[in-house]
């Protein structure tokens, strides 16, 4: 699929960003119609993506000014990365993807990547929706990058686009639906925590301005500081108190977008004592101040043609 113009997609709600323009090429399959955005339209269809919560796969060749953010992500997103060069919001700033990297992103985080000029970049993804009730393939609450080889997904997705476009043989999307999945669980199984830090993490979440010492976290589900820590940095790729302030700016920009408490209540109910401290380290996650964050909330404010997120 060839994109003519850059024009955001109508489907686009407060804080979201599309943008695909001439140059880029997309070909993707999706599980069913029931997802009508433009840019899905001539996508074929493959039933069995449904089998694994599978809304669409994809591959791409992509040219600046392509950029897509989702501040809220309603399930996890597999990205790889196979030649040239774009960028992945991440940790609060831009940071370069390069071939042999991919990206992960987990249910409700926020999400952006985007082409960089004089710079083609080549990716293939798997989106993911989890039904309600289901755990969703990876336990991490924020985007991460790591080294992984991203060619045979790439060339699986490639697969069953064809099939699903041509012959459409139910056994021969079977088979590349299941290498699909197989090899986009193989990267996120790092970051695939056992039920002991999921346990922790949902205490956590269910009470975000409470005070989290690593010591209690851990003699909550029964082990050592150093332990938790460990098995945190494995699964998560950061600390225990890097992990708690990402969720707790996850839940505020959830608040500044949903409600119209003022920010200062916000900042309290995270955790934050203070609303300085609050306001530099939400900047530093997101790239802005709370406030601005809220008015380019409101879709009289989302100027897609900007390029900031």
């Amino acid at each position: 699929m060839l994109r003519l113009a850059a024009v955001p997609l109508k489907h686009d709600a407060a804080m979201k960003r599309d943008i695909r323009i001439s140059k880029t090429t997309e070909r993707v399959a999706r599980a069913s119609r029931a997802d009508a955005r433009d840019w899905l339209a001539e996508a074929p269809i493959c039933a069995a993506l449904t089998q694994h919560g599978i809304v669409h796969v994809g591959i791409a060749e992509v040219a600046h000014p392509y950029h897509v953010r989702r501040p809220d992500l309603s399930g996890t997103f597999v990205m790889v990365c196979t030649g040239g060069e774009g960028q992945v919001w991440l940790e609060g700033k831009w940071t370069p993807m390069r071939a042999g990297s991919a990206c992960l992103a987990p249910p409700h985080a926020f999400h952006a990547y985007r082409a960089v000029a004089r710079r083609p970049w080549h990716i293939a993804w798997v989106r993911y929706q989890e039904p309600a009730g289901t755990l969703p393939i990876v336990n991490a609450r924020a985007p991460v990058i790591a080294s992984f080889d991203g060619g045979p997904l790439s060339v699986a997705i490639e697969g069953l686009y064809r099939e699903a476009g041509g012959t459409a043989s139910p056994a021969a999307m079977q088979l590349w639906v299941d290498l699909i999945q197989h090899y986009a669980r193989t990267f996120a199984e790092p970051w695939r925590t056992d039920d002991r830090l999921r346990a922790a993490w949902q205490m956590v979440a269910q009470n975000l301005a409470g005070d989290w010492p690593v010591g209690k976290l851990a003699s909550l589900v029964s082990m050592s500081a150093k332990q938790f820590t460990r098995l945190c940095r494995q699964s998560l790729g950061r600390t225990p108190a890097q992990h708690i302030t990402a969720l707790r700016l996850q839940r505020a920009a959830k608040l500044l977008t949903t409600t119209d408490h003022k920010v200062e209540s916000i900042a309290r109910e995270v955790g934050y004592r203070s609303v300085f401290t609050f306001s530099h380290t939400f900047k530093n996650f997101t790239g802005s101040r709370p406030s601005e964050y809220r008015i380019r909330a409101h879709p009289r404010h989302n100027d897609l043609a900007s390029g900031a997120v």
